[in-house]
């Protein structure tokens, strides 16, 4: 089962800001435009934007806080620096990176060896992680809503948690991880 990309403006103000104002049709999904790329709003709306980037626009817009743009996929996902583990969904908050993957990798996280040329990892295709979403802050009918910036649907797009399983690309969940406090802003009540 495919989410449907929702369009509506009351759809849409459900989300809380930032997310809200990523659920634009105007942003493409391209996969090549990494965070390296993309550094804003605008760069994202002129020329796309992959998962990675938009965890990296909406974790600066949320907590105030820029990620190195060197952190692609493999960087961040393991990254325990700016990061922190989350042992469950059900202590998710907003802004939480969920990591997703093949259930079945040709390679394990452990035993995979990056490739790099002309400073870009080759091999991305045989990391078993190869997708992030964020929780919205929003649970609705049971299950989390993800914001993520996805192949499927050629945009950002909300879909529930479960949702993500009926995708091979997406069918496992590797990691969920939180923004350690010291590196988000100091009047970030709640988060």
């Amino acid at each position: 089962m495919r989410p449907s990309a929702s369009s509506s403006a009351g759809e849409h103000s459900r989300y809380p800001e930032p997310f809200c104002s990523y659920l634009d049709p105007a942003f493409r999904y391209v996969v090549s435009q990494g965070p390296d790329r993309v550094r804003s709003r605008q760069d994202a709306l002129s020329a796309g934007l992959n998962c990675v980037s938009l965890a990296h626009l909406i974790i600066r817009d949320l907590f105030g806080y820029v990620l190195p743009a060197t952190y692609q996929c493999t960087e961040l996902s393991t990254d325990q620096q700016h990061f922190m583990s989350i042992p469950s969904a059900r202590l998710m908050r907003p802004g939480v990176l969920v990591w997703l993957g093949v259930a079945d990798p040709a390679a394990s996280i452990q035993d995979f060896v990056p490739r790099f040329q002309n400073g870009r990892l080759a091999n991305f295709n045989e990391y078993p992680i190869n997708h992030v979403a964020i929780y919205t802050g929003v649970y609705d009918r049971g299950d989390y809503l993800l914001i993520h910036a996805n192949q499927v649907d050629h945009t950002n797009t909300v879909w529930p948690l479960r949702a993500f399983q009926d995708h091979h690309r997406y069918g496992k969940v590797y990691a969920i991880m939180r923004l350690r406090p010291q590196y988000a802003r100091q009047n970030d009540s709640g988060r």
